[in-house]
């Protein structure tokens, strides 16, 4: 309807209400829809974004109400405090353990290049197994202290 009318409306100029109804006939579409769509056309366009100038420093733009896609401070700020908790909850959590669960964690979950279960063996002379165990151990523990009120 938007540009057909337009192309129409360069020919004719303002339309009559019979114009309208001719030109609703044409299109299809309700007599009312051609005037509301008639109003649309004769308004002037409205730059979304319009240039800032030095001399106006209160320039207002439809883009101004749009939601900023920058990320809320206030989401940053708790996220950030949720994180500092739950990093001082595991180094607490972590100190409750013995020196060989709390290496065996570390080095099984806290660090990029992660050991494997036969390189701690090695490391402790113990079996692989065992490190498994020991592991499993040390992560119940840590899940029921950080879980602990």
């Amino acid at each position: 309807l938007f540009f057909n009318l337009r192309k129409l409306k360069k020919r004719l100029g303002w339309m009559s209400p019979d114009e309208q109804e001719a030109v609703a006939e044409y299109l299809g579409v309700k007599p009312e829809e051609v005037a509301e769509m008639e109003m649309r056309l004769a308004g002037q366009d409205i730059t979304f974004d319009p240039p800032t100038s030095d001399s106006d420093e209160q320039t207002y733009s439809p883009a101004q109400y749009l939601p900023s896609s920058d990320p809320d401070p206030a989401v940053e700020l708790e996220e950030a405090d949720s994180m500092e908790r739950a990093s001082e909850q595991l180094a607490q959590a972590l100190a409750g353990l013995d020196e060989r669960s709390r290496d065996i964690i570390t080095s099984r979950r806290l660090v990029e290049k992660k050991a494997t279960l036969h390189e701690l063996a090695g490391r402790y002379g113990v079996s692989a197994e065992r490190i498994r165990q020991i592991e499993n151990q040390a992560l119940k523990q840590l899940s029921s202290a950080i879980t602990a009120p």
